[in-house]
């Protein structure tokens, strides 16, 4: 197992439990302390719940593919591509019902 990235890539100062830096306020979203699909238990699922404009969606995903691109020749960042497909059933949840 991969342990938990401690310090900010940014300035290196340390992040919280969260996974945001105390020093310079930047937030990691670390997807390798997610077990997307996990072999040991294979009917067990992983949920994600984001917001899309004014409704949360709440869906079982599994990880299809991850790739990273030049967006273009004159452009130097690069793109990094992550698909999920959902393999059940997907909540919208008004939030104006929260």
């Amino acid at each position: 197992m991969i342990d938990r990235l401690k310090n900010c890539p940014q300035c290196s100062g340390i992040l919280n439990e969260a996974g945001r830096c105390e020093y310079c306020g930047s937030k990691v979203y670390d997807f390798l302390t997610i077990d997307f699909n996990d072999r040991h238990m294979p009917s067990a699922r992983t949920y994600i719940r984001v917001q899309v404009e004014d409704k949360i969606m709440l869906a079982p995903i599994i990880v299809d593919t991850v790739g990273v691109t030049l967006q273009s020749d004159y452009c130097e960042l690069p793109k990094i591509d992550l698909e999920l497909m959902v393999v059940g059933d997907m909540y919208l949840i008004d939030k104006k019902e929260i």
